[in-house]
C-alpha cells in the first residue's frame, strides 16, 4: 500500500492544474461579458434553468428576448404540435444546477439582474466546470494509483489536461459539455473497479446514476456502459465469469438499471408534456447520424479538426493500447471494442467535425479512459535503457510540446475553429498569432452538404 507522502506528485500535479485554470478564468474575465458565456450550444443545455425556476415557464410561452450580441436569449426549437423545447437532453442543466442557484442567490443579494444571463451565472458556469473536472481528476488519480507509480500518475495527468484539447474546455469553453462528460468517465472507471472488488448497495446506485446521467449529458456517450460489461474479460471463459456475475447480482443490476431510467424520468416527462411524445428526437430530420458514411480519416487525422493532428500527445495513449494485452489485459478488450464504437459514432454524426472548437472535441471523455494506456506507454518508456529511453524521450517531449503549443495557438487565433487546411495548419506552424495570408488559406465548411450526407473534399 502506497503512503500519502509517496503520492505527493499527483496531488501537486492536479492542485497546479486547476490553480492555472483558475488563473486563467479570473484573467481573462471572460464571464464579464455573459453573452459571450452562455452562447451556441451552452444556451440549449443552461435554458431549462432560467425556463424553469425564473421565468416558471418550462414550455416557454413567454417572450425571448436578445442578448448583448444581438441573439435570442433562449435557443427555442418547435415541435410538430407546436410545442417549444430545447434542441439538447438536460444533462448538463442537471450538472450546472448546484451552481446556478448558488449564482441566482448572490445575483439578488448583490443586485445583479436576476433573469438568469447576467454576470453572476456566467461566472457560475465558468468555474462549474472547474469544480468538476478537479473531482474528476481525483478519482483519476486513483485509479491510476492502483497500476502506476506516482511520477507516471502525474504525468499522466499534466498530458491529459494541458497537452490536449482538454484544457481549452476547461478555461476558455467550460461550459461545453466535455470537461463534465470528461469528469463523470473519469467516477465511472473508478466505481467499475471498486464494484468488480465488492458488489455493494452504494456502489451499484452511484453506477446506475452515473450512467443515467452521463447518457442524459450525451446520448452517444451511453456507450461506456461497455466498459462495465466487459471489465475483466480476457477471453470467452471469462464473458461466462462475468455473467454468472450479473446473474449472482441480478438484484442489483435490476436496480442499476432503474437508476438510470430515474434520472431519465425527468427528461421523458418532459418530452411526454411539450411534445406528446415519451421519447423524442429534438434535433430534427437534417441533423443526423450518416453510419453509412464515417468520416473515420478526416476525424484523426484531417487539418480541420483531425483527433491526432491536434492533440498528437493521443499517439502515445493508443501505442499503449496495445501494451495492455500484456500488462493489463482485463481492460484490452473492453478499452479497444469502446474506441472503436466510440470512433465510429462520433464519424457518422452529419457534422463530423462538430462546428467551432479546438480540435476534435467530441473525443475529449475519452482521454479518461485513454489514460491508462498512456501511463502504460509512460511505464514502458521509463524502463527502457538509454540508448532507446534518449531518443524516445525526446520524440515523446518534442510531440508534447507541439500539443501543449496547440492550445496556445488556438488562444491567440493561430487555429481556426472550423475552417483550417493543410495549407492553413503549415503557415501557422511555429507561430503564436496567425499570419497576414492565413484567413485566405482557410476552406470553410459545407453545412448543407454535410447535413445532406455529402462527402466534402477534405484537406
Amino acid at each position: 500500500m502506497k503512503t500519502k507522502e509517496k503520492n505527493l506528485y499527483s496531488l501537486i500535479a492536479i492542485f497546479l492544474m486547476i490553480i492555472i485554470c483558475v488563473w486563467q478564468i479570473t484573467g481573462m474575465k471572460k464571464y464579464s461579458k455573459p453573452e459571450s458565456v452562455i452562447a451556441w450550444d451552452v444556451k440549449a443545455y443552461y435554458g431549462y434553468l432560467p425556463a424553469i425556476f425564473i421565468e416558471k415557464d418550462f414550455k416557454m410561452q413567454f417572450p425571448n428576448v436578445l442578448d448583448d450580441r444581438g441573439s435570442f436569449r433562449y435557443f427555442r426549437e418547435t415541435a410538430p404540435n407546436g410545442g417549444r423545447l430545447f434542441k439538447t437532453s438536460m444533462g448538463m442543466a442537471i450538472m450546472y444546477a448546484p451552481f446556478f442557484f448558488i449564482a441566482h442567490h448572490y445575483a439578488e443579494k448583490m443586485g445583479y439582474e436576476t433573469h438568469g444571463f447576467s454576470t453572476p451565472y456566467a461566472f457560475a458556469l465558468m468555474f462549474s466546470c472547474v469544480f468538476y473536472v478537479l473531482i474528476g481528476l481525483i478519482f483519476l488519480r486513483r485509479l491510476l494509483l492502483k497500476y502506476f507509480k506516482d511520477k507516471i500518475v502525474a504525468i499522466t495527468l499534466i498530458l491529459i489536461f494541458l497537452a490536449t484539447n482538454l484544457h481549452i474546455y476547461v478555461y476558455l469553453e467550460g461550459p461545453m459539455s466535455h470537461g463534465y462528460s470528461f469528469a463523470l468517465f473519469c467516477v465511472f472507471l473508478y466505481l467499475i473497479e471498486k464494484w468488480q472488488d465488492k458488489q455493494s448497495w452504494g456502489t451499484t446506485i452511484f453506477l446506475g446514476l452515473l450512467v443515467g446521467l452521463i447518457s442524459l449529458v450525451r446520448p452517444s456517450n451511453g456507450i461506456v456502459v461497455i466498459l462495465f460489461l466487459l471489465y475483466n474479460v480476457t477471453n470467452l471463459r471469462d464473458i461466462r465469469t462475468r455473467m454468472l456475475l450479473f446473474l449472482k447480482n441480478y438484484g442489483k443490476i435490476i436496480v442499476m438499471v432503474v437508476c438510470v431510467v430515474l434520472i431519465w424520468l425527468p427528461q421523458l416527462l418532459y418530452w411526454k408534456s411539450v411534445t406528446g411524445n415519451w421519447f423524442y428526437y429534438s434535433y430534427g430530420s437534417d441533423e443526423r447520424f450518416f453510419f453509412n458514411n464515417p468520416q473515420i480519416l478526416p476525424v484523426l487525422f484531417g487539418f480541420r479538426k483531425g483527433w491526432l493532428i491536434y492533440a498528437p500527445v493521443m499517439i502515445f495513449a493508443l501505442i499503449g493500447v496495445g501494451m495492455l494485452w500484456k500488462t493489463n489485459k482485463k481492460y484490452f478488450y473492453p478499452l479497444v471494442l469502446f474506441l472503436m464504437i466510440n470512433i465510429y459514432i462520433v464519424s457518422s454524426w452529419w457534422c463530423w467535425w462538430y462546428g467551432g472548437g479546438f480540435g476534435m472535441r467530441a473525443l475529449i471523455e475519452s482521454y479518461a479512459i485513454l489514460a491508462i494506456p498512456l501511463a502504460t506507454f509512460l511505464t514502458w518508456l521509463a524502463k527502457q535503457k538509454l540508448p532507446i529511453k534518449i531518443p524516445l524521450s525526446i520524440v515523446v517531449a518534442s510531440i508534447t510540446l507541439l500539443s501543449a503549443f496547440h492550445t496556445i495557438q488556438y488562444h491567440y487565433g493561430a487555429i481556426h475553429w472550423d475552417a483550417m487546411t493543410k495549407e492553413a495548419y503549415f503557415d501557422s506552424f511555429g507561430r503564436v498569432r496567425a499570419s497576414e495570408q492565413f484567413n485566405s488559406l482557410l476552406v470553410y465548411p459545407d453545412y448543407q452538404s454535410a447535413r445532406e450526407g455529402k462527402k466534402e473534399k477534405i484537406n
